[in-house]
């Protein structure tokens, strides 16, 4: 597990955490897991993932995924998932029909990004989702990735586009349960680090800005 401090005057940190585990690493991804269910299973509704032990625990979540944590104060406020597609992934696995041809691109260069959340309206919710963003690709550019895959809900399309992000959908938009879902592929190299990192570094000058403007109010 290694992390990257975002403030030093602040409990902020990013983290990946891949195997092998350090014996920290379980207790995390427990909070992890537990995060995901309250997001996905009670707030959005998921009803097909739920489990007793209120937990989002999927057939890819083993030792070859890759996890992208983003905490505050000790709190889990963002998360994704990475995993290579020459393993078995959901959008292949899962999701298929949402491709053209029924199949999605797969390869050694090419990872699948999943299970991508913001803590639900958190004042910070644009930054926190480039900086996920920017650290998956950070990721996959220190290994090898050139190519991310996933699956989105289509409303949150604009978002991924606003950061700049080169987003190609792998075929047309399909209902499932009430959702209109769609696979897309995004290319990554160095150019969509420093972009990632431009846009990332714009929204934390403005959430400074409106904190400050805030502080003002409440000091007047």
């Amino acid at each position: 597990m290694y992390g990257i401090t975002a403030k030093t005057w602040r409990a902020v940190v990013i983290t990946i955490i891949k195997a092998p585990y350090e014996p920290e690493d379980f207790s995390t991804l427990q909070q992890l897991y537990a995060k995901r269910y309250e997001l996905f299973v009670e707030g959005r509704g998921w009803r097909g993932l739920e489990r007793p032990d209120r937990l989002d625990i999927d057939e890819f979540d083993d030792e070859r995924t890759i996890y992208i944590i983003k905490m505050l104060d000790g709190d889990i406020v963002g998360g994704a998932r990475l995993r290579p597609t020459l393993e078995k992934h959901m959008l292949n696995e899962v999701f298929g029909r949402l491709c053209d041809g029924g199949r999605p691109p797969m390869g050694a260069t090419i990872y699948e990004c999943s299970r991508t959340f913001v803590a639900r309206r958190h004042p910070q919710r644009r930054a926190i989702f480039a900086e996920i963003l920017l650290t998956a690709a950070q990721f996959c550019v220190e290994n090898g990735v050139d190519r991310l895959t996933g699956i989105l809900e289509t409303w949150w399309l604009n978002s991924y586009l606003s950061l700049g992000l080169d987003a190609q959908p792998l075929g047309m938009p399909q209902e499932s349960e009430g959702m209109s879902l769609l696979a897309v592929s995004f290319r990554v190299d160095r150019e969509v680090v420093n972009t990632l990192r431009t846009r990332l570094s714009l929204l934390e000058d403005a959430s400074a800005r409106k904190a400050a403007e805030k502080n003002k109010l409440h000091a007047a």
